[in-house]
C-alpha cells in the first residue's frame, strides 16, 4: 500500500515515538549506566576535554535555538511527526538538513568530554544511526511526498548531516 492512490489529500506524517529529545535522554542514561558498571577512562577529565566539551554543548544549544527560530519564522511545526506547513531551507538549514538532530550528536559528545564519560562519545555514532534510520529517513519520505521537486532540489543542495 503506497498511499499515493488518494490524490489531492496532503500526505500524512506519522507521529514519531519516542520523541527525539526522549531518545537523546535515553542514550545519555545508557551512557551513565555503562560508565557506572563498566567504567572507561579516568574519573577526572583534563581541562582541555572539559573546555572542548562545554564548547560543544554550547554549540549544540546554539544550533538548536537557531534552527527553532528559523522554523518559527516559517511558522512550521518543530515537532517531528507534525504536518509541515513550510519547507525551511534558510539559516542553519543551509548547512544541514537536520540541524537539531546534529545538535544532539554535538551535545552527547560534548557532555561525554565535559564529565569524562567516554561511553557518551562511543554512543554518539549509534545515536546518529538511530536518528537517521528511525526518524530522518521517515521524515525525508514525508517531505518528498509533501514538497516534491522543491525538497528534491534542497536535498541536492544541502547534505543530510553537515
Amino acid at each position: 500500500m503506497s498511499g499515493h492512490h488518494h490524490m489531492g489529500r496532503e500526505p500524512v506524517n506519522a507521529p514519531i515515538f519516542p520523541p527525539p529529545p526522549v531518545v537523546l535522554l535515553l542514550f545519555i542514561a545508557v551512557g551513565f549506566l555503562l560508565q557506572r558498571f563498566f567504567p572507561l577512562g579516568k574519573p577526572e577529565g583534563t581541562t582541555v576535554s572539559t573546555i572542548v566539551g562545554d564548547a560543544l554543548m554550547v554549540l549544540a544549544f546554539a544550533i538548536s535555538v537557531l534552527a527553532a527560530r528559523e522554523m518559527a519564522r516559517s511558522r512550521t511545526a518543530i515537532h517531528p511527526g507534525a504536518a509541515a506547513s513550510a519547507l525551511v531551507t534558510t539559516g542553519v538549514f543551509q548547512r544541514s538538513r537536520n540541524p537539531i538532530y546534529l545538535s544532539f550528536i554535538f551535545f552527547i559528545v560534548g557532555f561525554g568530554l565535559a564529565i569524562a564519560n567516554p561511553w557518551m562519545i562511543l554512543l554518539a555514532p549509534l545515536l546518529l544511526l538511530y536518528l537517521q534510520e528511525r526518524i530522518v529517513k521517515r521524515e525525508e519520505t514525508y517531505l518528498t511526498a509533501r514538497f516534491g521537486p522543491e525538497y528534491a532540489a534542497y536535498r541536492k543542495r544541502v547534505r543530510r548531516w553537515f
